[in-house]
């Protein structure tokens, strides 16, 4: 497995092609990084960025579903998202005995991306 630099830069990388823009302040669903936590299917930085008017059964499924070319399902078996999501590090992975400590090390690693990248513009 790869560290979560290294996942989050994935991470970024993909976001960088499929969402332009998407780590600035300035833009429409802009990520709030007093709010980011991967931790919530609803402050994490898919989440924040779907543009989805009806994002069941979460805004990050959704979106992750859109952009990953997944089907969201009904919420039940998203297994699948999950693990599409996590060598981009928008997810922690299911089998860590400690997955908080994780989602806490990429909700860090999010923010310190971002707010390099917006302290560069």
């Amino acid at each position: 497995m790869s560290t979560i630099a290294e996942r989050v830069a994935a991470g970024a990388a993909f976001l960088d092609e499929h969402d332009p823009d998407w780590w600035r302040a300035d833009v429409e669903r802009a990520i709030d990084l007093n709010k980011l936590n991967l931790r919530s299917g609803f402050t994490c930085i898919l989440a924040q960025r779907c543009p989805v008017s009806d994002p069941r059964p979460s805004p990050y499924v959704a979106y992750a579903a859109i952009l990953s070319g997944l089907p969201a399902g009904t919420g039940t078996d998203l297994s699948a998202i999950w693990e599409w999501g996590e060598p981009l590090g928008i997810t922690a992975p299911q089998w860590v005995p400690d997955a908080d400590m994780t989602h806490d090390g990429l909700t860090a690693e999010w923010r310190r991306v971002i707010t390099e990248r917006r302290s560069a513009s």
